[in-house]
């Protein structure tokens, strides 16, 4: 009913039934002169009738009572999953904008950029801060002490006046590669994508970005390359390229979600980027990937093509609520594509690039375009 009044009353079109200049009463006659005048024992008998006008009065001009029809009970609403997931993004976005992103604040790491009241046991002390706070305090403290008969001290600093160092240091960003290993182009799709992961860990240097390679391919992804800086260890982690097998995206994406969360929940990760190649089609669902024992029997019904596309577009929107960006970049051909990777882009939100022939410089300038924009 508050929100009502707020929002809607205001906007409310008042209509002018003043009545025209001409229609207008003639001026009221003037008082009467003094020896006309009633007595007093007259004027107060009438005194309550122009109380009673002036209450007449007050209840006509009270405001319009809020129609019916726009007052609801909040408990009996339906909500849209949609608008709800809309507003949880918001809430995840809130504070986490612009030069934000690209911070991190701590107590044990990073440059000392403010003190502040410690929240459980002090990582750094801020001694300039501390010593500020006690200054005022030092001549009562001292007296009390020396009457207690201790020695003097320099300087009383008591619990209360300790301040510890909010330390600031610079984010990277986490680049997982999420590839399609399965069917005829999956060792050029692999191979693209470990030469794009290197070329961004050569140039990631200063930025601190890391890098990771989770390909999907027979019944299940693995996490190929773990987030890392080490080139040495790319090269290392990347030597064999598995492929083959069937396509599961769900999969593939559930695995990258949960690398990006992990990733950023240890601190050293500011923002997270998907770089998903493949052509959109998926068919292993995810029950089979994770060993479900109902979607693992022999005579286990296989999921319908619509199933599992739904499948893959609920873990784009997960992927998106979490703040992760998610790029999708498709390799398949014009003439049989099913539009299905557009499809994963808009419902993460996120970039579809449509690039059948991708090579590895390809990859990386796209990575490194998205990143930019990212931490714009």
């Amino acid at each position: 009913r508050k929100a009502v009044e707020l929002a809607i009353i205001p906007r409310a079109t008042v209509l002018d039934n003043q009545p025209p200049p001409e229609e207008q009463q003639p001026p009221p006659p003037p008082p009467p002169p003094q020896d006309e005048m009633p007595p007093e024992d007259q004027e107060e008998e009438d005194e309550p009738e122009d109380e009673d006008d002036d209450d007449d009065e007050e209840e006509e001009q009270e405001p319009d009572q809020i129609p019916e029809e726009f007052v609801f009970d909040p408990e009996g609403v339906i909500m849209d999953p949609s608008v709800m997931m809309f507003a949880n993004q918001q809430k995840n976005s809130q504070g986490r904008s612009g030069r934000a992103k690209n911070l991190i604040f701590s107590q044990d790491r990073g440059r000392y950029i403010k003190p502040m009241i410690p929240k459980g046991e002090v990582k750094r002390l801020a001694v300039d801060a501390t010593l500020r706070t006690a200054a005022p305090y030092q001549k009562p403290r001292r007296e009390r002490d020396v009457a207690k008969g201790n020695a003097e001290k320099p300087v009383y600093v008591d619990k209360s006046d300790m301040r510890s160092k909010k330390l600031a240091r610079k984010a990277g960003a986490l680049v997982i590669f999420v590839v399609d290993a399965s069917g005829s182009m999956a060792l050029n799709r692999m191979s693209s994508a470990k030469g794009a992961a290197m070329k961004l860990l050569t140039e990631s240097y200063q930025s601190r970005d890391q890098v990771s390679i989770i390909p999907f391919y027979g019944e299940e992804a693995e996490v190929l390359l773990p987030p890392s800086k080490s080139i040495a260890m790319a090269k290392r982690r990347l030597d064999k390229l598995p492929c083959g097998g069937g396509s599961p995206l769900c999969h593939g994406l559930s695995q990258a979600a949960r690398v990006g969360i992990n990733a950023m929940s240890g601190g050293d990760v500011g923002r997270v980027m998907v770089i998903c190649i493949t052509d959109g089609r998926a068919n292993v669902s995810l029950a089979k990937s994770l060993k479900d024992p109902d979607a693992i029997k022999e005579d286990a019904p296989k999921a319908s093509a619509e199933d599992l596309k739904e499948e893959v577009l609920d873990m784009a929107k997960k992927i998106n609520a979490q703040g992760m960006q998610l790029l999708v970049i498709d390799t398949e051909n014009k003439f049989v594509s099913t539009g299905v990777a557009e499809e994963i882009a808009q419902a993460a939100n996120g970039k579809y690039y449509y690039l059948p022939n991708a090579s590895e410089g390809e990859i990386a300038a796209t990575a490194a375009g998205a990143l930019s924009d990212l931490r714009s």
